[in-house]
């Protein structure tokens, strides 16, 4: 039986977390699909009560949900690599737990049987190190593109009140000319091949699956600048196409380079409520990515926008 974790980084959001565990235990099946899954929440330093949703709503489920808090929000790059370093052993192995690790913002919902063409993707070519869901939004088909644009009119505003009931009422609402979200997902996933490359134009960290082997080989996600960071998921995509050099455990000759294939996954696709990861009246989206910048051109001394031309 595969071992899969699931890890969900979250600071505050807790309507938000609450509508994407419910969607995680109601569209995963571990039973059909010969899984053993856990779930693992990093809790980066949130003023709401996530712990207290966990205990009282998600305390007896059919996966294992794990708590890990951390003292104060130490970004996102250190939240991957704490669930890529998680174990629920009293004594943790020296190496990886599981056979592999999905981390999914808390904004991702997913739709049924979206987990098991991730891990037959993986299974079928050992190449592959790297596969996302894709999401409403993703240039891959018009219909993902519609779903963003309507998305943009139904979706809940992170800067005003909202409950779950809410998130579930903007999913109906966005996906009801094609007769609900799972019904668009199937859609999507008919017309798509199992796995589909990166392009330098389009890639995405919103939920994806990794393969412990690329982690050892390219190495952890870089936590320079935390909280903030140097986007993250760019400069490993960089690692993954030999641009920037790897950092893992394997030792290699200067001449060696990676061959991880990266990717999304055609057959596993989530709603996306854009933007609501960081909530909250007082954030400012521009201002975070404005330091974001200046973090990566302080680190590798050119601009996030020329490292990306250099993607295959």
């Amino acid at each position: 039986m595969k071992k899969i974790l699931i890890g969900i980084p979250v600071l505050n959001n807790l309507e938000m977390t609450r509508a994407c565990l419910q969607k995680m235990l109601a569209h995963t099946d571990v039973e059909q699909n010969a899984l053993q899954v856990e779930i693992v929440i990093i809790d980066n330093g949130s003023s709401e009560d996530i712990a207290g949703l966990l205990l009282h709503e998600f305390n007896n489920t059919k996966i294992p949900i794990h708590y890990r808090r951390n003292p104060y929000n130490m970004g996102v790059a250190v939240a991957w690599n704490q669930i890529l370093r998680f174990s629920s052993a009293p004594i943790p192995p020296s190496a990886f737990s599981y056979q592999y690790y999905v981390i999914a913002n808390n904004d991702a919902l997913v739709c049924p049987n979206w987990l098991q063409p991730m891990v037959q993707a993986m299974d079928d070519d050992k190449g592959i190190g790297w596969i996302s869901s894709l999401e409403n939004g993703s240039p891959i088909l018009a219909e993902l593109i519609e779903a963003h644009t309507i998305s943009k009119q139904y979706r809940v505003d992170p800067s005003k009140p909202f409950d779950t009931a809410a998130i579930h009422d903007s999913i109906t609402s966005i996906y009801a000319e094609w007769g609900g979200h799972a019904a668009f997902c199937q859609r999507i996933a008919d017309k798509l091949p199992l796995f589909i490359p990166f392009t330098k134009e389009v890639r995405s960290a919103v939920c994806f699956m990794v393969r412990p082997e690329m982690i050892e080989d390219l190495g952890f996600f870089d936590e320079d600048f935390w909280p903030i960071g140097v986007s993250e998921d760019l400069e490993y995509f960089l690692r993954v196409g030999g641009v920037f050099p790897a950092t893992g455990t394997i030792p290699r000759s200067d001449a060696h380079q990676p061959s991880w294939k990266a990717g999304f996954c055609g057959k596993s696709i989530v709603h996306h409520n854009w933007c609501s990861t960081h909530q909250g009246k007082n954030f400012d989206g521009r201002k975070w990515d404005k330091e974001r910048e200046k973090n990566w051109r302080k680190k590798f001394r050119k601009s996030k926008k020329y490292f990306t031309t250099l993607l295959s």
